[in-house]
């Protein structure tokens, strides 16, 4: 009697058998180990998943207290002419009103600091203490800020604050190096027409009006239909 021969299908499905009685086998030898193993990445699974929902809560009450901290720094001072609605935060003075701001962001930042809303508050207590008049704070604080966090949204309007007040201390050199950088970025929260403003003005302020009158010329050319393009047309009439 002729023997059969195999077919192709066949020989898959024997050597799938084959394969699951060999990992059978294996797990009847090492049934300890894959427990161990399965426990391990099961536990790391679990794990992860309660780190993300312990991140995403500690993230939010950041969030919260940042808020807060906004809502204080918008709060109206008493006797500057607005009416604060029954029960909202208001200040007798600015002055405590800017002192209990940088408090709630401090101890954001103590309780916080890793969270992205803690860094941020680096930027609104810079912003807190340039009102104080305390430059060298503010300074130290937007500089950390975009340090924590240079691709931040809020990283250009940092730097602009930063170039405010190396002006008013005299440096306006550096003010206008800055604002030269800003005035050709395309993104973030700091229109670069803005910018070019700022660096007419100051030239201005520097004595220098031909290099003033270029950049107010190059603001009209590039941003013919901007607010601050119009300004400089005035500012330009000035000079003639």
């Amino acid at each position: 009697m002729a023997s059969r021969r195999i077919t192709r299908k066949e020989m898959r499905r024997d050597d799938f058998v084959s394969a699951m009685g060999r990992f059978s086998h294996w797990m009847e030898e090492h049934v300890k180990e894959a427990l161990l193993l399965g426990g391990a990445v099961l536990a790391v699974i679990i794990g992860s998943i309660f780190l993300v929902q312990y991140l995403n809560q500690r993230e939010a009450k950041a969030s919260a207290l940042l808020g807060r901290g906004l809502e204080m720094l918008h709060a109206p001072v008493q006797g500057d002419g607005s009416a604060p609605a029954a029960g909202s935060l208001s200040y007798a003075s600015e002055q405590e009103k800017l002192q209990a701001v940088i408090a709630q962001l401090d101890s954001l930042m103590q309780t916080y600091p890793r969270s992205r809303s803690g860094r941020l508050a680096l930027y609104y207590k810079g912003l807190a203490l340039d009102a104080l008049g305390r430059n060298a704070e503010a300074m130290k604080s937007l500089s950390e800020f975009l340090e924590a966090s240079p691709d931040n949204y809020a990283a250009p309007m940092a730097q602009a604050a930063m170039a405010r007040m190396l002006q008013s201390a005299g440096q306006s050199q550096k003010a206008l190096e800055i604002l030269e950088r800003l005035s050709k970025q395309t993104t973030g929260a700091y229109p670069p027409q803005a910018a070019l403003m700022e660096m007419g003005r100051c030239l201005e302020g520097m004595g220098k009006k031909d290099e003033a009158r270029k950049v107010y010329e190059r603001l009209t050319k590039e941003y013919p239909d901007s607010d601050y393009s119009r300004e400089a047309q005035e500012r330009l009439k000035g000079f003639s």
